[in-house]
């Protein structure tokens, strides 16, 4: 996948179960992270890659349509980010 996705911002931290492999994600803005191609609770709260986890539900409880894998309120971890000098932040808009 590319572009930015919930692992890479400072509000969401995820757990990885070391029975069965797979990650839980949790974001302190409020958003509910799932993995979008699995229907079922509670398979759905779990995923094999960090990435794949994205918010599916809004901070007061509705459905949340998302156009991309972040939220508004998407917060890059500079540290974890690759240094983008002089090209455009395709999130954000501005020059890094």
């Amino acid at each position: 996948m590319s572009g930015y996705h919930c692992s890479d911002c400072i509000f969401a931290s995820f757990t990885q179960n070391e029975h069965t492999g797979l990650y839980q994600g949790a974001c302190t803005r409020g958003y509910t992270l799932a993995d979008p191609h699995v229907s079922k609770r509670p398979d759905m709260f779990f995923c094999d890659r960090k990435d794949g986890l994205v918010p599916v539900i809004d901070p007061y409880g509705k459905e949340y349509l998302r156009t991309k894998n972040v939220c508004e309120r998407f917060q890059p971890d500079e540290q974890d980010i690759p240094q983008r000098r002089g090209r455009r932040d395709p999130l954000f808009g501005q020059g890094r």
